[in-house]
C-alpha cells in the first residue's frame, strides 16, 4: 500500500458504537481491544471491534497482550473465516492523538503481525464529555491519519439467488 494513493478506512457503525460505549463505560480509565475485518482492494474494512479489558488500565494507559490479540482474532475466524486482524483500538481520557507509545506499538505490529502489514489504530478521544473516533494506519514506517467512512455490517452468509435474481430467504 502506498501513501501516494490515500486510503480511507471503512468502519462498521456497530463497531464504532461498541468503541464509543466501552470508552465511556471505562472512564476514568482507558480501555481498548482489537479491530477485526477484511481488506477490500487493499482498503481496510473494520467490521467488528472486540473489547479486551486490561488489568493494567489506568487514566493514561491501556495494554493489549499478544495472547489476547490472537484470542480475539481466533474467535472472529471461528464465526467467519473471511475475518482477520485489521488493527487495534483504545480510548484516551484526554483529547489527544496517538502517544509515543502508540506509535512504537503500531510500528512493532507492522513488523511482526503477519495478518496485517499496515495495521490500523482507532483512538476514541474524550472531547467535551463525549468520545470522538480518529483513525491512523501504519504505512511505510509512519503512522498516517486516515479518514473513516461509516458502513453497515458485513453480510454473514452468502446470498442465494434463484434463476431470476431473487433471494430465497
Amino acid at each position: 500500500m502506498t501513501d501516494e494513493n490515500p486510503i480511507h478506512l471503512w468502519l462498521c457503525e456497530e463497531a464504532a458504537e461498541l468503541i464509543r460505549g466501552a470508552a465511556s463505560s471505562a472512564l476514568p480509565d482507558e480501555t481498548g481491544g482489537v479491530l477485526i475485518g477484511v481488506s477490500v482492494d487493499e482498503r481496510p474494512w473494520v467490521t467488528d471491534a472486540v473489547l479486551v479489558p486490561s488489568p493494567k488500565s489506568s487514566p493514561v494507559y491501556y495494554e493489549l497482550t499478544g495472547e489476547a490479540r490472537r484470542a480475539a482474532v481466533d474467535g472472529a475466524r471461528d464465526r467467519d473465516l473471511r475475518l482477520g486482524y485489521i488493527g487495534e483500538w483504545h480510548s484516551h481520557t484526554y483529547d489527544i492523538g496517538p502517544s509515543g507509545l502508540d506509535r512504537e506499538t503500531m510500528a512493532s505490529l507492522a513488523e511482526n503481525e503477519s495478518d496485517s502489514p499496515d495495521p490500523v489504530l482507532v483512538i476514541a478521544r474524550l472531547r467535551a464529555g463525549a468520545h470522538i473516533l480518529e483513525a491512523h494506519q501504519q504505512v511505510a514506517g509512519r503512522l498516517m491519519p486516515r479518514s473513516m467512512i461509516a458502513t453497515g455490517p458485513l453480510v454473514r452468509r452468502p446470498l442465494e439467488l434463484d434463476g431470476n435474481g431473487a433471494t430465497d430467504g
